[in-house]
């Protein structure tokens, strides 16, 4: 039968798959990632971190398997938006400024200002310009950069780069490329005139644009005996890890939707043609990693990673003692969210510990925990966290479904998907009946699907999909936490705007603050 290999570069790791052709895995490796957040909203990683997480997982999925040299492809998924900037070299230029990083919102303002009044921008390449897209963050860097900028020869996502360091050859893919603000959605190929308009010199940006399951290169001699894979083996181009998560979990026809809650909060779906909200609502429109269709996502920025946050701020001393016990924390903390009744008693927590996107694009906006008292303890904490976020994404549902784009039910992944409860307060938030599939790593399994498709063991995406994506549990919403939710989310609701300026005073007094803080003394000294 063979086997295929999906390697997913997410935020907080690097996660490789091992996989048959009928969907079943046969070994897994992981290797964890540290973000770098060297000023409040900023957000970066190193490239090569990311190339020895890689080794590690493959290496691991290799001896867990049994069968590396069973290989017959790999592909590839990864965090999306990320700019790791190369020299001619091929050397990585500093860090790569990934998703969760917000410096560049002014100049995604200008480039939005650009297409006023009719908002041209819209027509091209399908949403708005935000923070994290390449057109604002190559503008940010020529400005505050101009000597690092001159020394750009190409411009990657994640995936793209490891796939360089396996391949040698360098190229990107058209999921990942839509959220660059410089393609043109509809001819899913590069576009001449915002390259024009904004004057970024199209050479930065890869030649060679391809569709996710295109092969793109094949693994070199040295990686593959590193690695322990049989060498000259294809490698398609992959995708971000939205669109291949799509992919993982059989998003690949019109209307179905997922949510996935890693590091981010994800709401996808999938549509015949490009999707588009012409509020700035910071909805995502995007060519899908199924070839010629076209999917959309919302994005809310901190949803696993504030109940990670909760983990590292107030449970540090049980996570140590937990896993040296072989346990996991985050166990134990959904348990404590599970003494608490459904909305916590009143407490409502935003999660916009870094800013958020969807469906307020505001880089000022913080985490804020409302209607604390002296009845509440960490119990009502951890599920609160848990409920809010679930509340942000169930923002980017109304979206969906106030542009005519309804569904029975909504397919989840990642970390909310594992937890039981975190299953059930989906459920009854979004008020549909939530499924898990058989396959939980829906990104690596989606990579590992598209390598299928590239080497011709299925024939297209869809085929391998109805084979590989089954199903597993469905999750009926409770009626009287319904009720309950519906009345908080009214609340969640009207907290943004009621702290919108706010957030952007308190932003302006703390840049005047850390003027005077110990880095402006040791500078006058």
């Amino acid at each position: 039968m063979g086997c295929f290999m999906g390697i997913d570069a997410g935020t907080s790791g690097v996660k490789a798959i091992i996989m048959d052709g009928g969907g079943t895995v046969k070994g897994e490796g992981y290797a964890a990632c540290e973000v770098q957040m060297p000023r409040v909203g900023w957000a970066e990683q190193n490239p090569v971190m990311w190339w020895n997480a890689c080794t590690a997982a493959v290496k691991q999925a290799v001896r867990a398997s049994g069968c590396g040299g069973e290989v017959r492809a790999v592909g590839l998924s990864g965090q999306m938006q990320g700019t790791v900037f190369l020299d001619k070299e091929r050397r990585p230029i500093g860090n790569c400024i990934i998703w969760l990083d917000q410096r560049a919102a002014k100049e995604a303002k200008e480039v939005n200002r650009l297409f006023l009044p009719d908002n041209e921008i819209l027509d091209i390449t399908g949403s708005f310009c935000l923070p994290s897209h390449w057109a604002a963050k190559l503008l940010w860097f020529r400005r505050h950069c101009p000597g690092e900028f001159e020394k750009i020869d190409q411009v990657l996502f994640a995936k793209d780069y490891l796939r360089y360091r396996m391949t040698g050859e360098i190229a990107t893919d058209v999921s990942d490329a839509s959220l660059t603000s410089l393609l043109d959605l509809n001819k899913r190929s590069w576009s001449d005139k915002m390259f024009r308009i904004l004057g970024i010199p199209k050479e930065l940006v890869p030649s060679v644009l391809l569709e996710s399951s295109d092969v793109a290169g094949f693994l070199s001699r040295q990686t593959a005996k590193s690695w322990g894979l049989p060498a000259g083996i294809p490698v398609a181009a992959g995708g971000g890890d939205q669109p291949v998560g799509g992919v993982g979990s059989g998003i690949v026809r019109d209307g179905m939707i997922a949510v996935s809650i890693g590091t981010s909060g994800v709401v996808f779906g999938c549509c015949r043609d490009p999707f588009q909200d012409r509020a700035p609502r910071g909805m995502y429109s995007l060519c899908h990693a199924a070839p010629q269709k076209y999917s959309f996502l919302g994005c809310t920025l901190g949803a696993g990673g504030s109940f990670k946050w909760i983990r590292d701020r107030f449970f540090s001393k049980e996570k140590a003692q937990w896993e040296r016990e072989g346990k996991d924390v985050y166990d134990h903390m959904a348990a404590l969210a599970g003494q608490a009744r459904p909305g916590g008693e009143g407490v409502v927590f935003l999660p916009y510990l870094n800013g958020e996107a969807t469906p307020h694009v505001n880089p000022d906006a913080k985490g804020v925990f409302f209607g604390l008292s002296y009845r509440h303890g960490l119990p009502e904490i951890c599920r609160s966290v848990m409920e809010g976020v679930t509340y942000s994404l169930r923002d980017t549902l109304e979206i969906v479904k106030s542009l005519g784009n309804r569904t029975d039910s909504i397919r989840i992944m990642g970390g909310g998907a594992k937890s039981a409860l975190w299953r059930q307060i989906q459920a009854d938030v979004y008020q549909v009946p939530v499924v898990t599939m058989g396959i939980e790593e829906g990104p690596a399994a989606g990579a590992a699907i598209l390598a299928a498709v590239g080497s011709g063991y299925y024939a297209g995406v869809e085929e391998a999909c109805e084979s590989i994506c089954r199903p597993d549990i469905c999750v009926e919403p409770i009626p009287e936490n319904v009720k309950v939710y519906d009345e908080l989310y009214q609340t969640y609701r009207e907290l943004y705007p009621a702290l919108e300026e706010l957030f952007g005073r308190q932003a302006r007094r703390m840049e005047r603050v850390d003027s005077f803080g110990p880095q402006a003394k040791k500078q006058g000294s």
